[in-house]
């Protein structure tokens, strides 16, 4: 069995270096990835790649700091999946310590 087994992941900031290591990893141990981030060319890509090599994945648009954004995504893995394990910010953002994301 593989860690991440019928676990699900997203991952927000998907497109970026980190981003896509992450993805590739957790789906390589099992995980469903929902890759989200500002440009859809890029997550797909990158899901089009992680599916090419045997695992799950789900581009989508998301602006993780715009809260509807966030919330409409998440509400469409909960009825798509019917959980969620993980959540992974990889953004960029100029938020100071402290301060409340999305």
């Amino acid at each position: 069995m593989k860690l991440l087994e019928g676990k699900s992941a997203v991952i927000y900031g998907a497109a970026g270096n980190i981003g896509r290591a992450t993805a590739k990893a957790f789906a390589k141990e099992g995980s469903m990835v929902f890759l989200a981030g500002r440009t859809l060319k890029t997550t797909r890509a990158l899901a089009e790649e992680i599916t090419s090599e045997g695992g799950l994945a789900e581009a989508s648009q998301v602006d993780a700091l715009d809260p509807v954004s966030v919330e409409e995504h998440l509400k469409w893995i909960l009825a798509s999946r019917g959980k969620l394990d993980v959540s992974y910010n990889l953004i960029s953002t100029g938020v100071g310590m402290g301060s409340q994301l999305t």
